[in-house]
């Protein structure tokens, strides 16, 4: 099956065991997951947080977003 998405930028923290993917639907909007996972875990990452159904007209408006969102994160590079 299609994915009907494309993770316009990922983001881990130092721990490597959270991430914030920047995702961009087909429509051309964006919105942000925060991921978490645990190493004894063998079931690989978890879902957190979705900011759908709200969607950002761009990028930043999404890392923005995420940065009011999620405390831990902050992407200086993006």
């Amino acid at each position: 099956m299609p994915k009907n998405y494309l993770v316009a930028h990922s983001v881990d923290n130092q721990e490597q065991n959270r991430c914030v993917d920047i995702i961009q639907d087909l429509n051309g909007m964006f919105r942000f997951q925060e991921w978490r996972r645990e190493p004894e875990d063998l079931a690989g990452w978890i879902l957190m947080l979705d900011s759908s159904p709200k969607t950002f007209i761009s990028k930043i408006d999404a890392i923005t977003a995420a940065k009011r969102a999620i405390a831990w994160f902050d992407a200086p590079n993006m």
